[in-house]
């Protein structure tokens, strides 16, 4: 790869990923910031609620101490109704707000109840009554949240002290539900996620929104920002997780100016931003799927320069291999802009013409360099190309400044815009080495055609003479056998009793021997027969002479029983001599190998899967001895047989006689076996003209 192409897409691929880069990282930020945003308005809104809810509290606060003043002074003026008076109190406040009112005196034990409650419990442990006690103040002490048998739920003390001639004598209080506060808190309508508490000024909860039950006699960790000491800030904003259910939220706190009460309201973080989270994950979404989109056309780009890369390489070596392989072929080619005439030559044409590299190609080189006698043909053929819109090719020669004489194959056409030819194209193809080729060939053809010819005519007259030499051989050779088989006989019948019993065992195995000689002759004699007959091709029914040969070889041994199978309408055109030497040689072999099969069966049937040759196959099947397919090979050769002649007799002449015949038909043959189960010969019989 060029450096200057690894440059450009270096710079592609940095330039995709910063634009990637920058474009999530602005998507982030806006979504950090609507985030930011949201956060800070829900910070306010938490602050204004809680100065809201403040004042509410301060409010209800200073009714109780409103109320409590009253109580007073209707104690000191008359105790014995202060029942009348604290009943008609509970009636006018919201219901469930108070829960009782309770009167103390000066040693903290209860003298009033507004429960009606017998008992005088002990409360002057209580911090609120030591507070008042010791102090000697009069002021609104609240207590905190305490569990009360009296209504068997958590209430809060709010007390002011009684005082008789400027002295402490006991405390009148209200006992605030923490419960009915719990159910003010969660008025404000907020999610069900966020919470409102009231907090006691040493961060013990006197109620809350959300788990109110679970907050009592718990406080809020010391880092609160309104339990700080030192700071005098009566309002302000904190984020944190929540003490019992461990939600983050944002909290605004306002601390009620009287009582030192603080109000905190949490906004639970996902809440505040869930009004916007489909729309910030809808803008994420977007903002990646133009990331992918960005990287896939930065990627597509560097795929296209690579593509072109590799195009401009391929380029280059396809044109580097096409000057080598026009100078493997000595094929060169030019290309004539007809509108400028100007022409263009590949490198070999320059070497085919034999033309300095350094001179402009020109029409006046390349007729130049054309035979003399061969111009007139360039030049017509050019011409009548461009006239009918046609390719052209032509063979002719050039005429080298030394003399020498080269032959090119040139080939064209012509391109036109519209009715103007434009453009015209070719090859030239230095082909003198094959025309010297080819001259050489055609001549050692017609060298081999005349060898070949006399060669044809000695191997025929050769063959004549081997078979005429075979016919005479087993001719002549039956008249001595004969004589030998007379005279042997003579002997036997004559003088039989006079020889010892190996003299009489010689003389039978004399007779026998001329006897497989004889039979040895008459196959031999049968099968020069066979290649010297002349072929009558005619109809034949082969189920007719099969039929035959079956009833012919039944007669010779009646004593024999054999299933015969034969298909009808099995008809072939061959020599119906010849047909009839197969079927006799074929049917008889299967007749001689079951000799010694119980319920021997032959059959002769059309071959249901051919020999892969075309031609109509037959097939002779038998269920006798078989034979070993390891010397399937020898079946057709003269002479070669696969039993010994103790168990079988025979020649070895029948089958190869078979193949001549089959053979001089034009079809083939075949012979399958296995030992002890049976054999089957199928042939086929090419159609005549095949």
């Amino acid at each position: 790869m060029r450096r200057r192409t690894r440059l450009l897409l270096a710079l592609v691929a940095l330039l995709t990923l910063l634009s990637a880069s920058f474009l999530w990282w602005q998507s982030e930020r806006s979504r950090h910031q609507q985030r930011e945003q949201l956060l800070a308005q829900a910070d306010q809104r938490s602050l204004q609620l809680a100065d809201a809810m403040a004042n509410q509290v301060g409010a209800l606060l200073s009714v109780l101490d409103l109320e409590l003043g009253g109580l007073r002074r209707e104690w000191a003026r008359d105790p014995a109704g202060i029942d009348v008076e604290a009943q008609a109190l509970l009636a006018a406040l919201p219901a469930g707000f108070v829960t009782h009112i309770s009167l103390t005196d000066a040693q903290g034990y209860v003298v009033y109840n507004s429960r009606g409650v017998p008992e005088r419990p002990f409360v002057g442990d209580r911090e609120h009554f030591q507070i008042l006690q010791k102090s000697g103040a009069d002021r609104l002490i609240i207590g905190k949240p305490v569990y009360s048998r009296v209504v068997n739920e958590w209430t809060f003390v709010v007390s002011r002290p009684l005082r008789r001639n400027g002295r402490f004598d006991g405390t009148v209080q209200f006992l605030v539900s923490t419960d009915y506060l719990s159910r003010r808190l969660a008025a404000l309508q907020l999610s069900p996620r966020d919470v409102v508490a009231l907090v006691h000024t040493d961060g013990t909860f006197l109620a809350r929104s959300r788990d109110n039950a679970s907050a009592m006699g718990q406080r809020v960790p010391a880092d609160r920002p309104y339990l700080d000491t030192t700071r005098t800030e009566q309002a302000g904003i904190f984020h944190v997780e929540g003490l019992l259910d461990g939600t983050p939220r944002t909290y605004g706190w306002h601390r009620t100016p009287e009582h030192g009460l603080v109000v905190a309201i949490g906004l639970e973080r996902a809440s505040v931003l869930e009004p916007v989270e489909a729309g910030l994950a809808r803008s994420q979404a977007a903002t990646g799927a133009l990331v992918l989109l960005l990287l896939l056309c930065g990627g597509y780009i560097v795929w296209l320069l690579l593509r072109a890369e590799r195009a401009q390489v391929a380029l280059k070596d396809s044109e580097a291999r096409l000057k080598e392989a026009q100078k493997l072929a000595q094929l060169g080619s030019w290309q004539l802009d007809l509108h400028d005439n100007r022409l263009n030559w590949s490198d070999e044409i320059y070497r085919i013409l034999e033309v300095d590299p350094g001179e402009a190609p020109s029409y006046k080189h390349f007729i130049g360099a054309v035979h003399p006698e061969d111009r007139a043909l360039i030049n017509r053929t050019y011409k009548v190309s461009v006239e009918g819109r046609t390719p052209y090719e032509v063979v002719h020669r050039l005429l080298m400044g030394d003399g020498r004489v080269k032959h090119v194959r040139e080939a064209g056409f012509t391109q036109f815009d519209g009715d103007q030819p434009a453009r015209s194209v070719g090859t030239v193809q230095d082909i003198t080495e094959m025309h010297r080729a080819e001259e050489a060939l055609r001549k050692l053809n017609e060298e081999l055609e005349v060898r070949v010819a006399e060669r044809t005519r000695e191997l025929s007259m050769l063959n004549r003479e081997l078979e005429a030499f075979a016919y005479s051989v087993s001719h002549d050779l039956r008249t001595p056998l004969r004589t030998i088989d007379g005279f042997a006989r003579v002997i036997e019948e004559d003088d039989g009793d006079k020889l010892s019993p190996q003299g009489r065992g010689h003389l039978r195995r004399i007779i026998a021997a001329v006897h497989r000689m004889g039979r040895l002759t008459s196959d031999l004699l049968a099968l020069a027969q066979v290649s010297r007959a002349e072929l009558r091709l005619e109809p034949v029914d082969l189920s007719a002479i099969a039929r035959t040969v079956a009833d012919e070889l039944a007669r010779s041994d009646a004593d024999r029983s054999v299933a015969w199978h034969i298909e009808d309408g099995l008809q072939v055109v061959a020599d119906p001599g010849l047909m009839r030497v197969v079927l006799e040689n074929l049917l008889g072999n299967a007749w001689k190998y079951t000799g010694q099969t119980a319920n021997a069966r032959i059959e002769f049937t059309r071959a249901p899967e051919g020999l892969d040759d075309g031609a109509p196959a037959f097939c002779v099947r038998d269920n006798g001895a078989g034979f070993d397919m390891t010397y399937a090979s020898q079946l057709f050769e003269p002479f070669k047989r696969l039993h010994r002649p103790q168990e079988f007799e025979g020649s070895g002449v029948g089958l190869a006689t078979v193949h001549r015949v089959i053979e001089r038909h034009g079809g083939r043959v075949r012979g399958e076996g296995v030992v002890g189960q049976g054999a089957a010969f199928s042939f086929s019989v090419a159609a005549p003209g095949h």
